[in-house]
């Protein structure tokens, strides 16, 4: 009987040890996270075009200090928002191959993000970035075509203060659009489009000015 409690102590005081060092590996990589998004925003707002932004070195498999932390939409946010900064005109050259697909990346990201992200704040900064990316993308010059593209980066403007009356960023815009669609200004020009800033502010927790 002695024998077998001696087994038990030894397999529990292993299972302890491994715990142990689960836990420490686990707040070594949430620590890792945190250091790094923080780290990276700042990053961002210099080098928008990094290719290897908010991607921490973790040691644990599967990294659960991530699905801990929550941060699956905060980066989705950050990815998209990366997107539409180098599918602008105007970013570095390195940041503008193939336009196009990073357009389309860029719009299907904030897509998603407007339908499926949890809270409202991220939620409305999708609709203002992508009402943002429709306005300032250089479009045909067929006058049907920029008003279709005025007429949804309004909707889209409208949509995000409608989720977030709080956003100012998008009411800024609106206004913006609205007067820009006055009779006698509908043709959306390069000067006009540059008109719509880009912030990095909103959504995922990264710090910056407004539109």
């Amino acid at each position: 009987m002695s024998i077998l409690r001696r087994h038990w102590a030894a397999v529990a005081a292993i299972v302890c040890a491994a715990l142990a060092v689960f836990v420490l590996l686990l707040a070594a990589d949430v620590r890792s996270w945190q250091t790094t998004m923080a780290r990276d925003d700042v990053r961002f707002r210099a080098l928008p075009g990094h290719s290897g932004l908010w991607r921490p070195t973790t040691l644990l498999p599967g990294d659960p200090a991530r699905t801990l932390l929550g941060v699956s939409v905060a980066l989705d946010y950050r990815h998209a928002l990366q997107l539409v900064w180098n599918s602008r005109v105007g970013a570095a050259a390195t940041s503008r191959t193939d336009l196009p697909t990073t357009r389309a990346r860029a719009e299907e990201s904030l897509q998603q993000l407007i339908v499926h992200a949890g809270d409202i704040r991220t939620r409305s900064s999708a609709a203002n970035l992508l009402g943002v990316l429709v306005v300032s993308t250089p479009g045909s010059k067929d006058r049907q075509a920029q008003e279709q593209a005025l007429k949804r980066g309004e909707n889209l403007f409208q949509e995000a203060v409608r989720i977030d009356p709080s956003n100012d960023d998008a009411k800024l815009n609106l206004e913006l659009l609205l007067r820009l669609r006055r009779p006698g200004k509908s043709k959306l020009g390069l000067a006009a489009r540059r008109r719509y800033g880009l912030s990095r502010s909103r959504g995922g927790g990264v710090t910056g000015s407004g539109y």
